[in-house]
């Protein structure tokens, strides 16, 4: 980029808000891409501004929250969200609020707190992850099963479209959509899209009661098994997530074998007969250090242990793979999985999410992602399911030897980019083929 860009980027933002300086924009910069320049929007019609500029220069541009990833990047614009972060309304009686991208996931979750709410869906990176990129990336988290995913918490926004047209879609109704629901299908399109700006976001009232349930097991197979006993008997907590062991370490310090974590949110007295009856469970099924936490602070930290392990797997997507089954499925499904890559208790990271039938796996250094990916998904698809996104799309149609379902998908998703982003100026580096 020249220097008379540069100057205009600063003529729409200031000075102070565009930095061109390596060392300097090293702190917002995730990745090994080079942009020209970092810029800090303070509103709407400065992305709109900023947007339109990358347009007649033909520049690409790329956005995130607190930092930004540089794929595809290369002389382009990286700009940083986290000047627009404010809560512009918290409505108590409609449970809306109104917010702006750059504000920090975790930091949202402290002001609904205080005003005695709820918002259920986690930060992707506990650190770093904002509310923009919380919709952007549009994830589920283990209390799906309970809450539904990230897509079902946004009920409208304003975002900057490519060309740099302002969108301003959807309203405090819960019953807002007719026909092609666009309010959700721009979640999940990582900045491909447009650029959120202004986030509605739906609240919930805050549960009466908060415990967990926790435990250790020599075995996989052993913990599971007590997730399909806790089903069977129509026991269906707020999540029920088993992790091994050693990734246990990174949740609680000092664990040995495989550490379950089960989460209750909801009334006090009824809660406390079912973790009487989860604990009573667990025990029965091999487990040993069972323990039943009601106290805030220890509940806070088991959680916030829970969080540290998806952080940890989060910052290297690159070498996990996810599958999902039927719940009832996962015993076979473990059982096979150990055919593939041997000890689940010893492997670097195994992740299972009961109440969705989900597991990760955090692969060990070297591991040929794709080769271990196929497979898999053979294993899930004899159960039912299949590896997760649309990779596992892919994969099924690799099975199914079906090019032309595949080419379907990738043409339909190409047009759909090609159409919002004729000069492809967008998140350059992200791909949503894979």
């Amino acid at each position: 980029m020249s220097n008379v860009n540069i100057s205009k980027l600063k003529g729409i933002v200031g000075d102070a808000n565009v930095i061109d300086s390596p060392a300097e924009m090293a702190k917002y910069l995730k990745g090994q891409g080079k942009p020209a320049a970092v810029v800090l929007p303070g509103n709407t019609l400065e992305v709109s501004n900023i947007v339109k500029l990358a347009n007649e220069q033909n520049v690409k541009l790329v956005v995130g929250g607190a930092a930004v990833n540089t794929q595809g990047i290369a002389g382009g614009i990286a700009m940083v969200m986290s000047r627009m972060n404010r809560i512009l309304e918290m409505d108590h009686q409609n449970l809306v609020a109104v917010v702006e991208p750059g504000l920090l996931h975790k930091e949202f979750l402290l002001k609904v707190a205080e005003a005695a709410l709820n918002f259920p869906p986690e930060p992707y990176e506990v650190e770093t992850s904002s509310m923009g990129g919380c919709f952007a990336l549009g994830d589920t988290d283990s209390k799906s099963f309970e809450y539904g995913p990230s897509r079902t918490f946004l009920l409208g926004f304003e975002m900057v479209l490519p060309t740099g047209e302002i969108l301003d879609i959807g309203n405090k109704c819960i019953k807002n959509v007719s026909g092609l629901d666009f309010i959700h299908f721009a979640v999940g399109s990582q900045g491909t899209f447009g650029i959120f700006t202004k986030l509605l976001v739906k609240l919930l009232p805050v549960p009466e009661a908060k415990r967990a349930v926790i435990g250790t097991f020599a075995s996989v197979h052993k913990a599971n098994e007590t997730f399909n006993t806790l089903i069977k008997r129509n026991v269906h907590p707020t999540r029920m997530n088993l992790i091994n062991a050693p990734l246990a370490k990174i949740a609680k310090p000092g664990t040995e074998g495989q550490l379950v974590i089960i989460d209750l949110q909801g009334y006090k007295e009824s809660g406390k007969n079912v973790a009487n009856e989860i604990a009573a469970v667990l025990t029965l099924g091999g487990g040993s250090d069972v323990k039943i936490i009601e106290d805030g602070a220890e509940y806070e930290q088991v959680i916030n242990g829970w969080l540290n392990v998806r952080a940890a797997i989060n910052a290297k997507p690159e070498q996990t793979v996810e599958f999902t089954v039927g719940p009832m499925k996962m015993p076979q499904a473990l059982v096979q999985l150990e055919t593939l890559i041997g000890d689940l208790g010893a492997y670097p990271g195994v992740v299972v999410e009961g109440l969705l039938g989900y597991v990760c796996l955090a692969l060990p250094e070297g591991t040929d992602k794709l080769a271990l990916a196929g497979k898999v998904n053979k294993l899930a698809m004899s159960l039912g399911g299949n590896v997760k996104g649309l990779l596992g799309h892919k994969l099924k149609a690799e099975v199914y030897n079906d090019a032309e379902m595949w080419q379907q998908t990738i043409s339909l998703l190409r047009a759909l980019r090609q159409q919002f982003d004729p000069k492809g100026i967008l998140s350059p580096g992200v791909s949503l083929e894979a």
